[in-house]
């Protein structure tokens, strides 16, 4: 075997060495090698931006469901009442999902045992192409039961926004109400309100 084959054979080897290796520790060793990203504390506290955030949707959830399961018309209820909670209306200068608002709020109150949950519009189509999949057990009394809520939770999410050259301050409101829906009655309406202060950095908001 001449100098030229046994380099070449040489070579070969040593690559072949290389990949192996490589396989052998993994993809995600690889990737986790160079990652930045790391997992936080879900309950921390976010003051990344002065937009709304986790932390005020947490502390939103838990503000107004605490207040609403106080409220004599579900804690003196002599049963939990049925309840349909609609869609939060975003009326700020910012992108807000407001259906992960009332989604923790759903929850919340779920989990309290104090109250039962219709389908709201959202979902409501799924529930009733389910119900037509099991149509001889469907009555005009059952359908009525579905519809028929015992009260109805409307929102609004609001903001306010002021800045100048080194200060940006915004207010939000979240509020609530809880709406008999035969009368028209609001029964019920509380509020959060949060306030974020910024300074401005070298690079801009």
């Amino acid at each position: 075997m001449n100098t030229l084959t046994k380099l070449s054979l040489s070579t070969t080897l040593l690559i072949s060495s290389f990949l192996i290796s490589g396989c052998a520790t993994g993809g995600a060793g690889m990737v986790g090698a160079s990652s930045n990203v790391k997992y936080g504390d879900a309950k921390a506290a976010e003051t990344v931006t002065a937009d709304f955030g986790s932390t005020d949707l947490q502390s939103t959830a838990e503000t107004l469901t605490q207040s609403l399961l106080e409220s004599r018309y579900i804690a003196k209820a002599q049963q939990p009442p049925k309840v349909r909670l609609r869609s939060v209306e975003n009326k700020t200068y910012e992108h807000i999902d407001t259906k992960a608002i009332t989604d923790k709020i759903r929850i919340k109150l779920l989990k309290s045992g104090q109250v039962r949950f219709l389908a709201d519009t959202a979902n409501l189509n799924q529930v009733n192409a389910e119900r037509d999949l099991t149509v001889s057990a469907t009555t005009k009394t059952a359908m009525k039961a579905m519809t028929d809520s015992d009260y109805i939770i409307t929102g609004n999410v609001r903001s306010i926004k002021k800045a100048n050259d080194d200060i940006k301050d915004v207010y939000y409101n979240v509020s609530l109400e809880l709406v008999d829906p035969q009368s028209g009655e609001i029964l019920w309406a509380d509020e959060k309100e949060i306030r974020k202060v910024t300074s401005k950095s070298s690079v801009g908001w």
